[in-house]
């Protein structure tokens, strides 16, 4: 479901769909060759936060978007435009509901023999249990 908040961020921000004019999607669908640029979004880890005496009420989900490009130029403006985009945020977004979302990491990446750049964005989405 928090697909949908990346989908709808990246498609409603100036910057972000200037750039990726809507090439943003999930991991497993975004399998074969995909014209660059593009974002790639996963969900790696769902942490529940439970007591012993209750089942988590809101779990915390750190969620990866990788960004690929020819250019370098243009992981950097993406990086810039997830960081003004999603941290400091709450839902409901696009029918999803959020308590907060935070920025976690970044790492550069490049792909020699495909020679394309790229960037790894970790965000941490504080998701109530319905």
């Amino acid at each position: 479901m928090i697909g949908k908040v990346i989908k709808y961020k990246f498609d409603n921000n100036a910057t972000l769909n200037g750039l990726f004019a809507g090439r943003v999607y999930p991991f497993i669908a975004a399998q074969g060759v995909l014209t660059a640029p593009y974002a790639v979004y996963e969900v790696v880890r769902t942490n529940p936060n439970g007591t012993k005496d209750n089942d988590s009420e809101i779990d915390e989900t750190l969620v990866r978007i990788t960004v690929v490009s020819t250019k370098y130029s243009d992981i950097q403006t993406a990086v810039e435009g997830v960081r003004a985009t999603f941290p400091r945020t709450s839902g409901p977004v696009a029918g999803v509901q959020y308590q907060s979302c935070s920025f976690d990491d970044f790492r550069d990446i490049y792909s020699d023999k495909d020679e394309f750049f790229g960037g790894q964005i970790d965000l941490i989405f504080r998701i109530p249990k319905s």
